[in-house]
């Protein structure tokens, strides 16, 4: 019986390494949470790098319907999210601070000086600061997506993420979906917190332009206690409020102008403590006699009083809203007054148009025709019609509806009087006797009589129908200007000189109109649109950012700061350009408000599919290194093409 050789084993296939991790962790096994039963126990990842092995019952977590990349796009969301929000917070704090700083500068002469309290400066500060906000937010989100994937990539964590399979565009993911929640949160604050903001800081500036402080002397300086009245006194004493060799200078009277010298004096604010009270004793004043340049008078005392009204004001908050900007109006008002002004902007076009063609059959010359403006913005009716009401109804309680009423049984209904209702006889008004010695008595005004139905109505005076070939507006225009509309030529070639002069000043004032009421309308679609344009920057700039990053990974703090200031101004100038263009009617508001968003999402587009497309993920170094490759680029270049110039001409 043969027994068969014994065959050799076969060497067992040999597992592929594992990746090791970024910062040399060892690979712990997994949670089975999210695991398919089949393959539970059996994973294992990397902590620190969201790796998982590939050799560890690959077969049976693939049978089982599981996802191996699910622990990498968790980890890695995690990690690029916790990787912007530190400079994210550094860079809204660092520019909301520095531009606040610059517009108190600019306000502060409008503060110093008044005495106001520390509500009022506080409540100024606070209500500055969503301005300020919605304009460094998206630059603050263009930072820290430069910074973060600048350090990224500054430390390979770029190049290990691709040699593990992982794209850009899927470490891109996280973050673009936080700035869409930010876009999101942005429309939010600009339709509803900013515009509120706004109109309570236009209302707290009126009120402090309103205020104005006590009167604070200066000893040997010409003191401007209004704008045609001026004091100079030689010394004042603080505690008693006494001036001494005081000097006035008065010329609220144009050419007569008048001069008081005056020993001393006191100066106290009135009982009302809104007017100045000057009390002058030993002293003289001088001026010209009225009528009379020539002649000059002196007269002296020894006590005069001089009142100034409405020196001191103390500050005063107002309550009433009063009139709203279009910054301080929401999208839905912004709106609402759309409508309302297309529909006038509408009737004075058809206005200047009808003019225009009665003038041109008059014999006047051709006037172009206007177009017709929108009657409503398409965005803003989705907006405050459609996505507004459905948010409402989901997150507000829906309104309690009253319950219907119930019939009382226990009173018999009441049956209707066979016998009609004949109206009231209308007796004439007797005039009162009037008595002697009395003044005549007026006879008093008789009520309109209520006609019944059936009867005849009294006809209506007949209005005045307008002239053959003309609207009433015009025929009154004619009118009010002294022609005659019946009296015109019917022959265009005989009309006479005054009339085309009155038409053609019909034209000319509705044109004006027009182009006026067509502004109005053209800056309530701008503001629309920015409101939104503005609030999507954020998403725009998170697409911009990592391209730029990757470029120049060993940049650092100076590539960032340097790149996000010429990435904003030029998208600020777009921005501020287009609106002084919509604003004249030269672009459409939405064409100007979001050229700036797709021209800068169409380069992010391109410059990310470069990234994309090269293998090297830290090619770059610095600003220099970038400027000396194109210097040794164009160097390569000049002498390639000397040494063909000079092939050929041997």
């Amino acid at each position: 019986m043969d027994v068969p050789a014994p065959q050799a084993p076969t060497a067992m296939p040999q597992a592929m390494p594992l990746p090791a991790p970024i910062s040399g962790t060892a690979c712990a096994p997994n949670s089975d949470r999210g695991v398919p039963a089949a393959a539970r126990g059996a994973v294992v990842r990397c902590p620190n790098s969201g790796v998982t092995d590939p050799t560890r019952n690959r077969d049976a977590l693939d049978k089982a319907g599981g996802h191996r990349g699910i622990y990498v796009v968790k980890l890695l969301t995690r990690y690029v999210i916790r990787e912007h929000i530190g400079p994210l917070v550094f860079a809204l704090s660092a520019l909301t601070s520095l531009l606040m700083l610059q517009y108190v500068a600019r306000q502060l002469a409008n503060l110093a000086g008044k005495g106001l309290p520390w509500s009022a400066i506080g409540q100024f500060f606070v209500l500055s600061l969503p301005f300020t906000v919605a304009m460094t937010l998206p630059m603050a989100v263009l930072v820290a997506t430069l910074y973060a994937f600048g350090r990224m990539a500054a430390e390979h964590e770029i190049t290990a993420f691709k040699a593990s399979g992982v794209r850009v565009r899927t470490m891109m993911l996280p973050v673009l979906f936080c700035a869409l929640l930010l876009s999101l949160f942005m429309v939010w604050f600009n339709d509803q917190v900013l515009p509120a903001a706004n109109h309570r800081l236009s209302m707290l500036q009126r009120d402090i332009a309103r205020t104005k402080p006590t009167l604070a002397l200066r000893d040997q300086a010409l003191n401007a206690i209004t704008d045609q009245f001026f004091m100079r006194v030689a010394r004042t004493d603080a505690e008693t409020n006494r001036m001494y060799d005081v000097v006035i200078y008065d010329l609220s009277r144009g050419q007569e102008r008048k001069t008081i010298y005056a020993d001393s004096g006191v100066f106290a604010p009135a009982p009302n403590n809104r007017d100045l009270q000057l009390t002058l004793y030993d002293g003289f004043a001088q001026e010209f006699v009225r009528g009379d340049p020539r002649q000059f008078q002196r007269s002296y005392f020894q006590s005069q009083v001089i009142r100034q009204a409405g020196m001191t004001q103390g500050f005063e908050a107002s309550n009433s809203d009063g009139y709203k900007g279009d910054r301080e109006m929401t999208v839905c008002e912004l709106h609402r007054k759309y409508i309302a002004d297309a529909v006038e902007v509408e009737r004075v076009r058809l206005e200047y148009v009808s003019n225009a063609q009665q003038l041109r059959k008059m014999g006047g010359p051709a006037i172009r025709s206007p177009r017709q403006r929108p009657r409503s913005e398409v965005l803003a009716t989705f907006y405050c019609e459609r996505l507004v009401p459905a948010l409402t109804g989901v997150f507000l309680p829906k309104k309690a509806k009253a319950q219907p009423p119930v019939k009382a049984d226990s009173q018999p209904p009441v049956k209707p009087d066979s016998q009609p209702v004949q109206p009231p006889v209308q007796q004439p008004v007797q005039p009162p006797v009037q008595q002697s010695g009395q003044p005549p008595v007026q006879p008093p005004v008789v009520p309109p009589v209520i006609v019944p139905p059936g009867t005849a109505t009294p006809i209506p005076a007949t209005p005045i129908q307008p002239a053959p070939g003309l609207t009433a507006q015009q025929d009154s225009l004619l009118r009010a200007s002294g022609v005659d509309p019946n009296a015109l030529p019917s022959n265009p070639a005989a009309a006479p000189i005054d009339s085309l002069q009155v038409f053609q000043g019909a034209v000319n004032a509705s044109g004006t109109q027009l182009v006026a009421q067509r502004e109005g309308l053209d800056s309530l679609a701008v503001e629309i649109h920015k409101k939104f344009a503005l609030s999507f920057a954020c998403l725009v700039f998170v697409l911009f950012g990592p391209p730029i990053a990757l470029r120049f990974p060993r940049g650092g703090v100076g590539v960032t700061i340097g790149v996000s200031i010429i990435v904003f101004g030029l998208y600020y100038v777009c921005l501020m350009g287009g609106e002084a263009l919509a604003d004249k009617g030269r672009l459409p508001a939405y064409v100007a408000m979001w050229i700036a968003n797709v021209i800068f999402t169409l380069v992010a587009l391109v410059m990310l599919w470069r990234v994309e497309s090269t293998t090297d993920t830290s090619r770059g170094g610095g600003f220099r290194d970038w400027l000396a490759d194109r210097k040794a680029r164009r160097k390569a270049r000049n002498q390639s093409r000397k040494t063909t110039t000079v092939g050929a001409t041997a």
